[in-house]
Order: structure tokens, then sequence, then C-alpha cells
């Protein structure tokens, strides 16, 4: 009687299989691909304006420079609360005491002596309806600020606009990959991949004012663009 020994005879086909597979794989022909890269934006007018301002006062002590700093920003925070801003679009972004250095130029010694201190502080405020920025920096500066270091501007539902730059990209990738077929004599097969990114907001600013008024100082919201851009994998086949 012969035996048969079943693990060795499993082990055999095992292996055979392991081996056979690359074999089998590397065989097989990979279907051909057409790869499309398109940009595509949207456009919106700012409806957000972010300002920073703040007041600097000096005095020959620190003591007495804060106590001044502190009435003049007092008043005008209460301005702009006044106005309809929030507290929660109200932060303070920078304090600062510094002591006032004199000319050394003209000291008999050559050195530069303390004559008083500057304190600097400032806020940035969020003001939801643009109209009011001209206004309002009237208003603040009457009530004593003396510093405005910048105003930026914003979309407040920018999410949209990243979703219609992203969609105009993806609509172009396929027209440009629809022309490259027809051009190249092939038929556009199933989509093997898809990747997007956002590249972010460019001001574009206008010509003409925003925001204008006769006694209100001009401000100029300007246009924000969003830009993404699409990479289209395709497959392809003959027609």
């Amino acid at each position: 009687m012969r035996t048969i020994n079943f693990r060795t005879a499993i082990l055999a086909s095992t292996l055979l299989a392991v081996f056979a597979a690359p074999a089998l794989a590397q065989s097989a022909p990979q279907p051909p691909t057409l790869t499309v890269f398109a940009d595509g934006s949207a456009t919106a007018a700012p409806d957000i304006a972010i300002v920073t301002l703040g007041v600097i006062s000096e005095s020959p002590t620190a003591k007495d420079a804060l106590a001044a700093n502190a009435t003049d920003m007092n008043a005008v925070i209460a301005a702009i609360t006044g106005a309809g801003i929030a507290t929660k679009d109200i932060a303070t972004s920078g304090l600062s005491v510094n002591p006032v250095y004199s000319d050394p130029s003209k000291d008999p010694n050559g050195q530069a002596q303390v004559t008083g201190y500057r304190v600097q502080n400032q806020v940035t405020v969020k003001i939801r309806d643009l109209a009011q920025s001209g206004p309002l920096l009237d208003k603040v500066v009457s009530a004593g600020a003396n510093r405005v270091t910048g105003i930026d501007f914003d979309i407040d539902k920018a999410t949209s606009l990243r979703d219609a730059a992203m969609k105009a990209a993806i609509t172009e990738a396929r027209r440009r990959a629809e022309l490259m077929a027809e051009a190249a004599g092939v038929k556009l097969g199933e989509i093997q991949s898809i990747q997007t990114s956002d590249g972010g907001g460019v001001p574009i600013f206008r010509a003409q004012m925003a925001m204008k008024a006769d006694s209100s100082t001009p401000v100029m919201g300007g246009e924000q663009q969003i830009t993404a851009n699409a990479t289209i994998v395709y497959q392809i086949s003959p027609r």
C-alpha cells in the first residue's frame, strides 16, 4: 500500500500558488489612463472688515502714561460698542509700556536719558457691516484713537465660495479631458482618482469706492478671489 503525505502536497500547492501569483499579476496589462489638471476660481465682495486700531500715550512716569492711555482707550471702546459692535468682536491685540529716551547727540556725555514712558494699547475690531467701517474709524479717532495699523477684509461664509471654486476646477478638468480624448481619438472611461486642493484667497481691489459718505473716511472693500485646483485620472479606451 502507498502512503501519501498530505502535508507535503498542500505545502507544495501553496508555494506554487505564491510564486505563480506575481507572474500572473505582471502579465495582466494595466489599462491606459489620461491625467488632466485644471484650476477654478470664485469671486465675491467681502462683507466683513477687520480693523486694528489703538491709543499711544506718553507721560513722564509709567503710572501717568498708563492712566492716560486707559482713559482714552475706554473712550475708544465705548465709541466702538456705541456703534453697534458686539464685545465678542473686540479683542486686545497688543499692550506695551516702554521708556522714552532722549537724543544722545544732544547730551554732553553722549548718553541717552529716560525722559518718560510710552504706553501702546491696541484692539482688533471685526466689523460685520462693511458700510460701518468709515464712520466707525471717524468715531474712534474722535474718541482718542491715534493709531490705525491696518484693515483687512473677509467673507463671512467663505465655505460656499471655496465649494464653488472646487466645482469650477473639476468642471474645467472634465472639459479638458473630453477635449483631449476627442483630439487623441480615445474614449473616456471610469474615473480612477480625483484630487483637489484649495488655493486660498487673493484680494482684488476695485477701482471705485466700496463705501462712500460725505464726511466719513472712504474704505475700499475690493473683492476676494478663492482658487482651487483639481487633478483627475480617467481610464481610456479606443473609440
